[in-house]
């Protein structure tokens, strides 16, 4: 038995996708019989994205011997208040959405890009393909997630690129921030932006966007971020204000899995739910050698599946727990998919 923690009553389609995913590994196990006379049981809980309630509902999944492993949680902000609990009680936590480097244990892995490699190739994508040494940065102070990526951002940029964030990052979650004063100071000095909001302040970030559409033509920042952004609400709430957004994002839905997964679930899915589907790939690996939670955390250590067993990439853990993989740089443009309401669709930057 897994279990997995979803945001169900505060993000609850970033729990559908993540649940998708999860089923569609769980159901492929199950129909090949299982493992050992034994299929895969899956436990839901939610705890709605807070902390407090994440560190509460580690501590009951950690008690429960028949618990193995446990995939989550949504938010960096809460992995970092459960996975403590989990480490203590010898349980694996794989991490699907939680990019946070912040995160890291003995127990620990994750199925996604980390913000290090994110926020890096950010970086060598502003300076060297853009030739830009001059940007600002947006991001959410009360967000691990975001003060993460924002910081490896901009110590590779200015440290090892020689690039320059000529003003301190404004902070999204500001009650006192005001946007057009932040864009009106920028716009002179800076030639680009980074948006890194957390998920709760994704909306701000869109305003910001469309302030930025509002300067003249030859005042406009090309606008760059991290995954928080990749989903159709940025593109159809943005309209004309994201032409042009580049995202570092962990998956591009141009796989076997993504065809299957579109029939299953009747639409295109996204990335939560390819990086669901490799974690419960991976726990099921394991859970065809292992037995108890220590088991189950060595043969993570040694898991190698190819692209055709998983949503698109070869999946392996470092001894870090991270996932060997780089992230892809997707573009707002029109011409290529886009949900429905929106003018563009996000296409994989060549």
């Amino acid at each position: 038995m897994i279990a997995t923690v979803v945001p169900i009553n505060d993000k609850a389609t970033s729990a559908e996708e993540i649940l998708r995913g999860i089923a569609d590994a769980q159901t492929q196990f199950n129909d090949a019989g299982g493992a050992n006379k034994r299929l895969l049981e899956v436990i839901i809980v939610n705890d709605g994205n807070d902390p407090a309630q994440a560190a509460a509902v580690a501590q009951q999944l950690a008690s429960n011997p028949n618990v193995l492993a446990v995939i989550g949680h949504n938010s960096s902000d809460a992995s970092a208040k459960a996975l403590p609990i989990y480490e203590t009680a010898g349980v694996a936590m794989l991490a699907s959405t939680s990019t946070s480097t912040v995160l890291s244990g003995k127990t620990f892995f994750r199925t996604v890009p980390s913000d290090q490699s994110s926020g890096e190739a950010l970086a060598d994508y502003v300076a060297n393909r853009l030739n830009i040494k001059q940007v600002a940065v947006f991001y959410d102070s009360t967000s691990n997630y975001s003060n993460s990526i924002q910081q490896v951002f901009t110590q590779k940029f200015t440290q090892q690129l020689g690039g320059q964030v000529p003003q301190p990052p404004v902070d999204l979650s500001s009650p006192t921030l005001d946007i057009k004063a932040s864009l009106s100071s920028a716009a002179g000095a800076v030639r680009a932006m980074l948006l890194f909001p957390s998920t709760k302040t994704t909306s701000v970030a869109i305003a910001v966007a469309r302030e930025n559409a509002q300067l003249p033509a030859g005042q406009q920042l090309k606008l760059l971020g991290g995954d928080a952004l990749y989903n159709p609400a940025t593109l159809t709430d943005g309209g004309e204000a994201v032409k042009g957004l580049v995202l570092a994002v962990p998956w591009y839905p141009q796989t076997a899995y993504a065809k299957i997964a579109e029939q299953r679930w009747l639409g295109q899915v996204n990335w939560r739910t390819a990086s669901s589907f490799d974690a419960t790939k991976a726990l099921t690996a394991a859970l065809s050698s292992a037995s108890d939670r220590a088991g189950v955390v060595q043969a993570l250590r040694t898991v190698n599946l190819s692209s055709d067993q998983t949503a698109g990439e070869s999946l392996q853990f470092t001894p870090a727990g991270e996932r060997v993989e780089k992230p892809i740089l997707v573009e707002a443009i029109p011409g290529s998919a886009a949900p429905q309401g929106a003018k563009f669709g996000f296409q994989v930057v060549r």
